[in-house]
């Protein structure tokens, strides 16, 4: 054998390189392990690195210990097996699995079951460790615990919560990120999470995804999320949080990665204006800097722009925050909204620090319907956003039209030269014509040099059918840098020639592929007559012309 493979080093990093996720990988990894005495420890280490069910820790036990129940419960009705009580399971009888197996274990993530404990069984097993907390995995860094029917459809609802409140059994000392799927109108999943002291205080990472959608059941969230200092937390993802958590979360020395699935207010406590930017107003700097001091990342989501006002007004201008993410989850009801929460970024937001902002509507979110007595410069003026010099993605496909103009695009180019990412309004089916064309899109590629990523409405319209006939080219340079773009959203953008179009893409954006470049998806039983089916057709023909140079 080479000396290199006699190293138990080595070895591990190879056995860590084996796949671990399906019942095939696992019988793989066994017969690794029994292949040869080197590769027995680190091919069990490997084995048992996660474990997805309650399986592995039954195979240690005396065959005689448990009796296999069929069950079959819950509506619709479904069959499923649960683990009964033979005769007492002693602490010998676990002796085996605590020295030899569990050490082994580094994540605890139950997947879909077929199979769990009846509540006399967890309780055995809790008499036989001692209720110590952790014991059947006391070196687990992670646990994913999400026993409900949305995640455990093959095991029905009361089964599922009689388990629920073992998780004390696998949630040791050690364990630095936690992930709680539980429905807060159940009082066994409150009262587990209520009275889980056992959670480390080394814990870094948690998220707690609430199938509730009772509002009723907020200020138990609330008390969760009080009942601890979290000093060592760095990332909390959270489905829905009540508004008054928002103090005690700004307190969290190393909270640096918040992510809220469903924000339920507060409301903005200001009313910005334009005046405003200009002239900030003077209780910005009486925000203490000590307010989320860490945080880098911040992603909301919500149906009310006014709620993403009131959250982000509780950041000092000052603040480290790199990457802003709001999701839309209904439209904004006037552009007056969506100019107070861009108002609010440019007042609450770090020029110095901010990287990426996206804001953007839902998938399945209709953009807001436009009026009937429609202007074509309406849109949304983006002047408050470019004191953020540094930025490097901008998405704003805001469920209302931003309508960009040259004017525009001169400022994008002028004000953000490094970004890799820019998309705006990909996702709007707008009747007005775009106010911007191919020449803006030229000015783009190549006076952004990062710019990898571009989403954009423009009139493709007038592509020449000759490049070289460009007169928008004369005041480009394009030899010494060529577009980096890859990646392109077109959305409605209308378009009259494929064959054009596909000379252009050849001409300026030589890395581009057609499988990356992507139209906005035309809604099922849309006639054909319409202008918007007929774009998408050409655009996907687009593909049939391009010639792509040789390698």
């Amino acid at each position: 054998m080479n000396k290199c493979l006699q190293a138990p080093e080595i070895l591990q990093l190879i056995c860590d390189q084996v796949p671990n996720e399906t019942r095939q990988d696992r019988q793989r990894l066994l017969a690794i392990a029994l292949s040869c005495r080197a590769l027995l420890e680190p091919g069990l280490d490997r084995l048992w690195h996660t474990i997805r069910s309650f399986r592995p820790l039954v195979t240690t036990l005396h065959p005689n210990s448990l009796e296999r129940e069929i069950k079959c419960d819950g509506q619709p009705p479904r069959r499923f097996e649960v683990l009964t009580l033979r005769c007492e399971i002693t602490p010998p009888d676990l002796d085996r699995y605590l020295a030899y197996y569990a050490p082994r274990i580094r994540e605890v993530d139950i997947a879909q079951l077929r199979t769990t404990f009846s509540p006399e069984t967890w309780q055995n097993l809790q008499l036989a460790t001692n209720w110590k907390a952790g014991a059947l995995s006391p070196s687990a860094w992670k646990i994913v615990w999400r026993l409900t029917e949305y995640f455990q459809p093959k095991l029905s609802e009361a089964i599922l919560d009689q388990t629920f409140p073992y998780f004390a059994l696998f949630l040791g000392p050690k364990v630095t990120s936690v992930h709680f799927a539980f429905n807060s109108e159940t009082p066994i999943h409150t009262a587990s999470l209520r009275n889980a002291t056992i959670i480390p205080t080394v814990l870094k990472t948690l998220q707690l995804e609430d199938g509730s959608v009772a509002d009723s059941e907020l200020p138990f969230l609330h008390d969760f999320l009080t009942s601890s200092s979290w000093n060592n937390l760095e990332g909390l993802t959270i489905g829905r949080m009540p508004s008054y958590a928002i103090p005690h979360l700004s307190t969290l020395p190393c909270l640096s990665t918040l992510e809220i699935g469903s924000l339920r207010g507060p409301g903005p406590l200001y009313s910005y204006t334009e005046d405003d930017v200009e002239m900030p107003p003077a209780h910005l700097s009486s925000i203490s800097s000590s307010a989320f001091r860490s945080l880098k990342s911040l992603k909301l989501s919500s149906g009310f722009l006014l709620y993403f006002q009131g959250f982000l007004q509780h950041l000092p201008p000052d603040n480290q925050v790199h990457t802003l993410k709001c999701t839309l989850e209904a439209t904004p009801g006037s552009t007056d909204c969506v100019y107070g929460l861009l108002f609010t970024i440019s007042l609450h937001c770090n020029p110095q620090k901010l990287r990426k902002l996206v804001i953007k509507g839902r998938p399945n979110i209709s953009y807001q319907e436009e009026n009937l007595d429609a202007q074509p410069t309406d849109g949304v003026d983006l002047l408050s956003l470019l004191r953020f010099t540094g930025l490097e993605t901008l998405s704003l496909n805001i469920l209302v039209g931003v309508n960009l103009n040259s004017d525009d695009i001169k400022a994008i180019i002028e004000n953000f030269p490094q970004l890799v990412k820019l998309k705006v309004d990909t996702g709007a089916f707008d009747s007005r014509l775009p106010r911007i064309d191919h020449t803006h899109v030229l000015q783009l590629l190549y006076k952004l040099p990062h710019l990898k990523k571009l989403g954009l409405r423009f009139d493709a319209t007038s592509i020449p059918r000759d490049q070289s006939e460009e007169p928008a080219l004369d005041n480009l340079v394009t030899n010494d840098q060529p577009s980096q773009v890859i990646k392109l959203w077109v959305g409605d953008s209308p378009i009259c020639s494929p064959s054009n179009t596909a000379k252009f893409f050849e001409a300026h954006c030589p890395k581009l592929r057609m499988e990356n470049v992507f139209p906005r998806p035309v809604e099922l039983n849309t006639p054909e007559t319409m202008p918007a089916v007929m774009y998408q057709r050409r655009w996907k023909a687009v593909a049939n012309y391009i010639v792509y140079p040789q390698p």
